[in-house]
């Protein structure tokens, strides 16, 4: 059996490097689950490869699920979980988009660097080379992005002490600034004009 060795880099992140090596008889879906497990990222985003040319332009899309079809065309994209790597990789230097989480797209390029014969004692997918840790953005919660304010929670926790009646404070403040002894037997300028 022969496997597929891909190197990865993360978007513009130069210290971010994985290599993975995979059967050429798993699917796509195998090699989503591997990156996903070595990431730590959540599977419950959507997610998709992207078969490219050698500049990375997207020529074909494999989904992570059937969401909808593509408009123009008659069927929906295949599913990584019936796309075999050897049906859909037939160049040596075949270049791959992986794109994680449709709302902020993260991006992954991938690259074939290597078939070989697999090795008997090995378990596939493997990765064989880790460089840099996970990217930051990936594993952020909201509080933690610059620009992005978590979810405010408005509730009164055990320890702080709800508010009491307020009933009892008849002023509220600035109100004397508009008190009735103030104005006087004054008529508003509305009045005047009528």
């Amino acid at each position: 059996m022969l496997i597929y060795k891909f190197k990865i880099k993360f978007e513009d992140h130069t210290d971010f490097l994985r290599e993975i090596a995979l059967r050429a008889d798993q699917t796509f879906e195998d090699f989503h689950q591997a990156l996903l497990g070595n990431l730590g990222l959540d599977p419950g985003m959507l997610a998709s490869f992207y078969l490219c040319d050698h500049r990375f332009r997207k020529l074909k899309e494999i989904r992570l699920t059937d969401t909808n079809t593509v408009p123009g065309e008659n069927r929906t994209p295949p599913l990584m979980q019936d796309a075999l790597l050897k049906d859909y990789i037939d160049d040596p230097h075949q270049r791959l988009l992986f794109v994680y989480d449709s709302l902020n797209q993260w991006t992954f390029y991938i690259e074939m660097v290597k078939i070989q014969k697999a090795d008997i004692n090995t378990v596939y997918p493997a990765f064989t080379r880790r460089e840099g840790g996970v990217p930051r953005e990936l594993t952020a919660t909201p509080k933690q992005l610059p620009g992005v304010e978590p979810e405010k929670d408005f509730r009164f926790s055990e320890v702080e002490e709800a508010p009491g009646d307020l009933s009892g404070f008849d002023q509220v403040e600035g109100e004397d600034d508009f008190s009735e002894e103030d104005q006087g037997n004054q008529r508003d300028d509305f009045e005047q004009d009528k």
